[in-house]
C-alpha cells in the first residue's frame, strides 16, 4: 500500500514535510512518480521502526510478583 508523505508525516506524529525531507535526503524509502512526487511503501518503512520499552517501567503482572 503507498501512503503519500504528509500521510506518513501523521501516522507517524512527524511535524509537516519530515517524510518528504527523509525520502529527499535518501534516508527513507520511496518512489518517485514521473510527475515528482513521492510515494512510500508502508510495508518497507515499518520495519525501520523500533520500539523502544520505558526505563523504569514494569507490566503489572511484574511489578505485582516483586516483593
Amino acid at each position: 500500500m503507498f501512503v503519500l508523505a504528509h500521510e506518513l508525516d501523521q501516522r507517524l506524529g512527524w511535524k509537516a514535510g519530515t517524510a518528504e525531507r527523509l525520502a529527499r535526503q535518501r534516508r527513507l524509502p520511496h518512489v518517485i512518480l514521473p510527475d515528482g512526487s513521492i510515494r512510500f511503501e508502508w510495508s518497507n518503512i515499518e520495519p525501520l521502526l523500533v520500539r523502544v520499552p520505558a526505563v523504569g517501567l514494569q507490566a503489572p503482572e511484574e511489578a505485582a510478583a516483586c516483593p
